[in-house]
């Protein structure tokens, strides 16, 4: 029973891995640049751009910057790390601690569940430096969990904000297949 049990799990992990390695192509062609640049007819050494999405005004760095939807594969039995490509910075705050949301799904189609815990923050008096901390985000096909994401307390109240990298951790729940999720 041991070597069977072994083989399906073996192959279900070759499955998803196969599945991701799919679809890549298809997720790197939709994040290309849409910048066209074309040459100009009148002067050889000059180019017209046509840009076909409109800038961030004033320059300024969002939080949706960082928000893009995420392809990650939940680990079978342990925890999978999966970290985000960039970088979130809480603002500073007057009062209380600032804090993240992390939303997670299971694709569409997927007959598989997953448990997820997100990452978040906080200042330790007691350590006088930051904290990790993991929350649990739930089981199943999706969720939402809001975590502490806040630097040292200011004198005179509030909080400085904090940068870090975003991260999950996933593995796939006992006795479903599918390991392939999506984060932000």
């Amino acid at each position: 029973m041991k070597k069977w049990t072994t083989r399906v799990t073996t192959g279900l992990v070759a499955a998803g891995m196969v599945l991701t390695a799919q679809t890549a192509p298809a997720i790197a062609d939709e994040q290309a640049d849409t910048t066209t640049v074309t040459e100009s007819e009148v002067d050889d050494s000059t180019a017209a751009v046509e840009l076909t999405e409109e800038a961030a005004e004033n320059g300024d760095v969002t939080a949706a910057d960082c928000g893009d939807w995420r392809r990650a594969l939940a680990g079978f039995g342990e925890w999978k790390v999966s970290k985000a490509g960039c970088g979130y910075i809480s603002p500073d705050s007057k009062k209380n601690p600032q804090h993240r949301r992390y939303t997670w799904k299971i694709p569409a189609g997927s007959n598989g569940r997953v448990c997820v815990q997100a990452e978040g923050h906080y200042w330790s008096t007691k350590k006088k430096k930051s904290v990790k901390t993991w929350t649990t985000a739930g089981c199943g096909t999706g969720g939402t969990v809001v975590v502490r994401w806040s630097g040292p307390p200011k004198k005179g109240g509030g909080y400085l904000g904090l940068a870090s990298t975003p991260r999950v951790r996933a593995k796939v729940q006992p006795g479903f297949g599918g390991a392939a999720y999506v984060w932000k």
